[in-house]
């Protein structure tokens, strides 16, 4: 309950009673009485879902995908478009640090990566329905291009990425997750014995599911 006093204090807590004066007990374990004249209004607090759970600590698991969105040329010339999907499993060990190896597949319009990766995420809240999170990962993207040219061979190189996103509780600690990020992934292609290096900056949108 949230009283709201005409002196413009606001004071939340659980309701011990409400006549002949309210008394309220707030999350400190305090309690306070008020007349009925000191009140301006009283709300109800929204009760938070039974089936949500927090987890503070143990196994958790992330499956995400989307685009990889921005502007980038080929050696060729050809503006590239990417698609990637990742799953990561890990262990949370609190609010702050998880930490958890993820394998995916970075799907580029002319090359193919498969990325290994540490993740590193964090909790920036820990109550209600809908957590807001950070999310770091480095690792190594395995060129998984098919090739059917002669002297022509392509390569993987480091890959990382970094970001924010929100995950929406629905039970326990299963829930929907959003993200946006930055991601980074480095190639090499070598034809007739000269190596060329290609960088791939990409604006990361993901959205998944994670227990």
């Amino acid at each position: 309950m949230s009283l709201y006093l005409k002196n413009g204090s606001i004071i939340r807590g659980k309701i011990l009673q409400e006549s002949p004066v309210y008394r309220i007990e707030t999350y400190d374990q305090s309690q306070w009485v008020f007349q009925p004249s000191e009140i301006e209004k009283a709300i109800p607090l929204k009760s938070p879902n039974p089936n949500i759970k927090y987890k503070e600590k143990g196994f958790v698991h992330y499956t995400e995908l989307g685009p990889l969105a921005m502007s980038n040329r080929a050696s060729n010339g050809v503006t590239t478009s990417a698609f990637s999907f990742q799953t990561t499993n890990g262990y949370k060990f609190n609010q702050w640090f998880y930490t958890g190896l993820g394998i995916g597949a970075d799907l580029y319009a002319v090359q193919t990566f498969v990325p290994v990766v540490l993740s590193l995420r964090g909790d920036f809240s820990r109550t209600g329905d809908k957590i807001p999170f950070y999310f770091l990962e480095g690792g190594y993207g395995f060129n998984a291009t098919s090739n059917d040219v002669d002297n022509l061979r392509f390569g993987g190189g480091t890959t990382f990425a970094g970001g924010v996103g929100l995950k929406i509780l629905f039970t326990n600690n299963t829930g929907f997750v959003i993200g946006a990020g930055y991601r980074f992934q480095r190639s090499s292609v070598t034809q007739l014995n000269i190596e060329k290096t290609e960088d791939f900056n990409r604006l990361t949108l993901r959205a998944g599911f994670s227990f």
